[in-house]
């Protein structure tokens, strides 16, 4: 029974030091990060960090959190930030968000409001596996106000040789403009997959350009306006889309009588609208509807044997 004690206290005091030894070194990862980013120019500033969970997760908060990066005028602000995790698998991660926090971007300030904001993150060393992200509620505010309601967002790794990823994306309401002040309505749900020109990495995403895009689901529906899009097209070199999209949009007219009604678009966008819309739901046939297919090729949008311009290029 001694010898019992013995090997518990023992094993007890091994774990106590593999823990200290796991938050010295989550710290040590942490403020390296951060100094690789002052030498490129960063901003990373906190008021405290500190790190809590023994004896299996560690569990790490940011209060006073500011990261500004002078290359894509962004700067993040956020009151307190949680990164949690548990000792034996640090490639799991979940991040809980405040209840606000600020983005700014080339000038233009955008505050986000959540409510339950959270998100995962599962990583295979530096290779992204899969994320999710969801809220009860997020609202962003700026130059174009957005409110989404039951959100939940995904992109996992479906081909790892392919580099290939699905991404969906749903909420149960979604409102803009002026009515995203007032409560969400109607919803948001996307399916679609990406086939990258390289693997997703944590450090240089950026590196990452899409290849194809398979839009098997696009829905919104909001304020009367019904919309749904699939198609297949492949990113040229020069970022111009290659392939079909087709497009079906309902309930035209009483979306547009909303939006004269609420004011938040300016008469002449919406005289523009109005005339696109007529154009098109004239091409399908319908008075009400637009059912259309747009065919990328040579660098172009074709509706049928109509040029259109430009085909939507991707950087």
């Amino acid at each position: 029974m001694k010898r019992l004690a013995i090997l518990i206290i023992v094993a007890a005091l091994a774990w106590s030091g593999y823990w200290a030894f796991s938050a010295w070194a989550q710290r040590r990862a942490i403020e390296s990060w951060a100094e690789a980013r002052r030498a490129d120019g960063w901003e990373v500033v906190w008021d405290d960090l500190s790190i809590r969970g023994f004896p299996n997760r560690l569990d790490t908060t940011f209060t006073g959190l500011l990261l500004a990066d002078p290359e894509t005028d962004t700067i993040w602000e956020a009151p307190m930030l949680q990164v949690l995790q548990v000792v034996y698998n640090r490639d799991h991660v979940i991040v809980a968000f405040p209840d606000s926090q600020t983005v700014s971007h080339e000038g233009a300030r955008y505050e986000i409001a959540s409510d339950g904001l959270r998100a995962s993150l599962v990583r295979d060393g530096a290779l992204l596996v899969r994320a999710n992200a969801e809220a009860e509620v997020l609202n962003i505010s700026g130059e174009a106000p957005l409110a989404l309601s039951d959100l939940t967002a995904a992109i996992s790794r479906a081909d790892a040789e392919a580099n290939r990823y699905r991404i969906a994306v749903n909420a149960e309401g979604i409102a803009t403009g002026a009515s995203a002040s007032s409560g969400t309505q109607d919803g948001l749900r996307l399916d679609t997959t990406l086939t990258l020109n390289a693997p997703l990495r944590l450090e240089d995403y950026a590196e990452a350009r899409p290849r194809r895009i398979e839009i098997d689901r696009a829905e919104l529906d909001m304020n009367a306006l019904k919309m749904a899009a699939t198609g297949e097209v492949d990113v040229l070199d020069s970022g111009h889309l290659d392939g079909q999209l087709s497009l079906r949009v309902q309930n035209l007219s009483e979306a547009l009588a909303a939006e004269r009604d609420a004011g938040r678009l300016p008469p002449e966008v919406l005289s523009i609208v109005e005339g696109a819309a007529q154009l098109l739901s004239g091409l399908s046939g319908r008075e009400d509807s637009i059912d259309v297919t747009f065919e990328f090729r040579d660098r172009k949008t074709w509706l049928g044997f109509l040029p259109l311009g430009e085909a939507p290029r991707l950087r």
